[in-house]
């Protein structure tokens, strides 16, 4: 699978996915109908375990942590051959995004289970993927902002990458700050509900997934093959 239809699909598959469920679980009566963007009348979790949701979230999830990971060699590979060689910003770049997919994994595996300890590993799991993800991405614009500058320098080096991706990045990565601010400032202030926090938790979801939009344009040339050439 080619770099663009990886971007693609992982962008896709989880909204898909995540919508999906919701709409089956409310169907079958086992959540309320709302629009849980703007309501947050449940949370995903809640949505992704009722009745026959979780066998198609785990099993469809499951696959979205591996494409995850091909996403994140993908664009350690992708960086090398802008740079011409391997940089320590990639390989960081490539950890945080294979840890973040391994917590999401975690979290599927342990999502509809009760106890203590399930709901530990669910809680930290889902909260390392929200937080390496969004880091990983940040790094991977700052590189690309590196990159586009360098060839504005003067560097010889291909210019497939485009002002205008970053920047809807950059604001998407802004939105995701925002919407975390104000989560943080709603639990200072002893106004966060429950609906409030589901609010929160799906377009902070929504936002993540957004970012991958970009490296659909971004990549709308990018071959990789073993040879490592860029085309």
């Amino acid at each position: 699978m080619q770099p663009r239809m990886l971007a693609i699909i992982i962008t896709i598959l989880p909204l898909l996915v995540t919508n999906g469920v919701y709409l089956l679980s409310a169907y079958e009566g086992l959540i309320p109908w709302c629009i849980p963007y703007i309501d947050g009348c449940t949370t995903i979790s809640r949505a992704a375990r009722s009745g026959n949701s979780i066998y198609i979230f785990r099993a469809t999830m499951m696959a979205y942590s591996v494409l995850l990971i091909w996403f994140w060699i993908y664009a350690q590979q992708w960086l090398n051959l802008l740079y011409g060689y391997t940089t320590k910003a990639s390989r960081i770049i490539l950890w945080l995004g294979i840890v973040s997919a391994l917590f999401l994994v975690l979290y599927i595996d342990y999502l509809g289970t009760t106890g203590e300890i399930n709901r530990f590993m669910r809680r930290y799991g889902i909260m390392i993927f929200f937080t390496f993800t969004p880091l990983a991405q940040l790094l991977l614009l700052k590189q690309h902002y590196r990159i586009l500058q360098s060839v504005h320098d003067g560097s010889k080096r291909p210019d497939p990458i485009k002002p205008a991706v970053l920047q809807y990045q950059l604001i998407v990565l802004l939105l995701m700050l925002l919407t975390g601010i104000i989560s943080i400032v709603l639990d200072a202030t002893n106004n966060k509900t429950d609906a409030s926090q589901n609010i929160v938790e799906w377009n902070f979801s929504l936002l993540l997934n957004l970012y991958f939009v970009g490296m659909i344009y971004m990549w709308k040339n990018y071959r990789y093959h073993l040879t490592n050439k860029f085309e």
